[in-house]
């Protein structure tokens, strides 16, 4: 593997990290503030604990062994690529930078534009009217720059297997 990929891969690692540790301090802020509790409410706050946990697992797998961590790590980004609202329901959920482009078609049509740090919004039978989508554009780009990531390792794990190869015949004769 280059040392050009293994520091990207040491930069997402970190940024995964950094998004879960802010989510997470974030979360527990928000809790903490909170004056009444609703058991549906524990329960959307555990599940953004437990998304901003994994972020850091996919973080330091990611450190400790490539190909499990990349794998996480393309989950954990396709967790983050769609926002939506509707009906009631939404979800949203960042661990790190969101840059995001989407519709809101609630009055009518309209495009939106977001911009912002680790942030999660759960809603379950909500009476908030808004109809809305949208992509989150990092999390897009960390999805095709994790395939590429993982296209080169196989690359080069290739060309070492025939570099052995190569060297055993050598040897050989």
């Amino acid at each position: 593997m280059t040392d050009k990929i293994t520091s990207q891969l040491k930069v997402l690692s970190y940024y995964q990290i950094a998004g879960g540790i802010i989510g997470l301090g974030l979360t527990i802020w928000l809790v903490i503030t909170l004056i009444s509790f609703q058991w549906l409410l524990l329960l959307l706050f555990l599940i953004a604990f437990l998304l901003y946990a994994f972020s850091i697992y996919c973080g330091v797998m990611l450190l400790r062994n490539i190909e499990t961590g990349l794998r996480f790590s393309k989950i954990n980004q396709f967790l983050q690529i769609i926002h939506f609202t509707a009906f009631g329901y939404a979800f949203q959920y960042v661990s790190g930078i969101y840059l995001s482009v989407g519709i809101d078609l609630t009055t009518a049509l309209n495009f939106t534009f977001n911009f912002g740090i680790s942030s999660w919004q759960i809603k379950v039978n909500s009476e908030d009217p808004t109809i809305a989508v949208s992509l989150n554009l990092v999390a897009l780009f960390l999805i095709i720059f994790i395939d590429k990531a993982r296209d080169q390792i196989k690359v080069n794990h290739l060309k070492n297997s025939i570099l052995e190869v190569g060297q055993k015949s050598v040897d050989e004769t």
